[in-house]
């Protein structure tokens, strides 16, 4: 596969012959799926662009190649006539030619709302990955606060009138001037090698894991409570009746009334996991699928595969190590030593160097004190995966235990 596919956005892919007929006729499919394994920031503009060709193949019996650019030409025009009138609403440049598409296959204003063209994407003030730098606070006024502390502590008040990050306290004068404070968003952004402990206005309790983001207003409104998540958190939601309080990640809407349950939605990663611990949630797609939804009981995993754009439920006897990384533990079963070592770049914020043959796929099981120093921690993964290490600064080298 070339890797100037690497620089594609999701409509150069719907441009290029050898993506859509992999899409429309599974050609190069091993290859393919070996490529976006191997290069997971593909993986969010490749599912994209299937999504598209999903609804073009739905509408239309034959679809090929020519036939996708021929439509898409139509679409870009459709498009650019679009941006030129004046409108108040703004819609992301995604979903506005989402709805384009629609438009031009006929489907009118109600295939415009079914794929989630009214609802308007969240955007962080920090906008890339936070994968190094000083975990920090952003409030609604702008104003940056660092946290300082590798593990730190973030508790609002009552009210939404004070922020107590770890030891100070933070006046927030202008949070409450018109009383629309769903409106006015505070982020919280937690690099790799850190991680956060967040008490919301209503005593909900958040956990960030490291290499993750969440935005929340100082106080909630009487009718809704909604945060929005790129990364891991754990939630322990305060019972709230009235007010459900929703988990926005892009892709998903968690709702709940008062539970505990992780949420894993890191953007490099193909699939968004919600594991429920106790309580219950329901889970809805946002745009196309978003009057779908399905409900989580307690010990029960729901993964959403963003290339596949569905979600599967399989029950998790063992939930609580979902979660076990609150209290500095890492616990896996049967999962793959690569993903494993994806988790320690993040929480000890390092690189890990693999040679080419080596067998990151091999599944182990284990429970690893995220408190050592991680040269501690890879001493007892070495001998559980049959692996050498050497630490250099920031970067890891690995090979089989015994490799010259």
């Amino acid at each position: 596969m070339k890797k100037e596919f690497l620089k594609y956005d999701w409509k150069q892919l719907l441009n290029e012959d050898l993506f859509v007929s992999w899409i429309l006729r599974k050609e190069n499919s091993n290859e393919w799926e070996e490529f976006i394994v191997v290069h997971p920031e593909i993986a969010k503009e490749a599912a994209k662009a299937r999504e598209i060709l999903t609804l073009l193949q739905d509408k239309y019996d034959v679809m090929d190649e020519d036939a996708v650019k021929a439509i898409w030409k139509n679409i870009e025009e459709f498009d650019r006539e679009i941006h030129q009138s004046n409108r108040k609403l703004k819609i992301s440049r995604t979903l506005s030619w989402a709805a384009s598409i629609f438009l031009i296959l006929s489907l009118g204003t109600m295939g415009f709302f079914y794929f989630g063209g009214g609802a308007e994407e969240y955007q962080f003030a920090t906008a890339n990955h936070p994968q190094s730098g000083d975990a920090h606070v952003v409030l609604s006024t702008g104003e940056k606060i660092a946290l300082m502390k590798e593990n730190s502590t973030i508790k609002i008040d009552d009210d939404g009138q004070q922020f107590i990050v770890n030891d100070s306290i933070i006046q927030l004068e202008t949070s409450l001037q018109t009383g629309k404070t769903d409106e006015i968003m505070n982020e919280v952004v937690i690099p790799f090698g850190k991680q956060s402990e967040l008490t919301l206005a209503d005593g909900t309790v958040i956990w960030l894991n490291a290499g993750s983001k969440l935005a929340f207003p100082s106080a909630f409104t009487k009718s809704k409570r909604e945060v929005y998540l790129e990364g891991e958190a754990c939630f322990q939601v305060a019972h709230d009746e009235q007010r459900p309080f929703t988990v926005k990640t892009g892709e998903l809407e968690i709702k709940v009334h008062g539970t505990r349950f992780n949420v894993s939605a890191y953007p490099d990663q193909e699939n968004v996991e919600t594991v429920l611990i106790n309580g219950s949630v329901s889970l809805s797609k946002t745009g196309k699928f978003r009057n779908r939804s399905v409900v989580l009981s307690p010990n029960e995993k729901a993964e959403f595969n963003r290339l596949g754009n569905e979600i599967l439920i399989s029950m998790e006897p063992e939930a609580e190590k979902y979660v076990a990384w609150i209290n500095g533990w890492l616990e896996y079963k049967r999962e793959s030593l690569n993903s494993v070592l994806v988790k320690l770049e993040r929480y000890y914020d390092v690189k890990f160097h693999l040679p080419p043959d080596f067998p990151a796929d091999d599944k182990i099981s284990g429970k690893l004190d995220m408190k050592e120093s991680l040269e501690n921690v890879m001493k007892i993964l070495s001998d559980a995966a049959h692996i050498d290490f050497k630490i250099n600064g920031k970067d890891v080298y690995v090979q089989r235990k015994g490799s010259s």
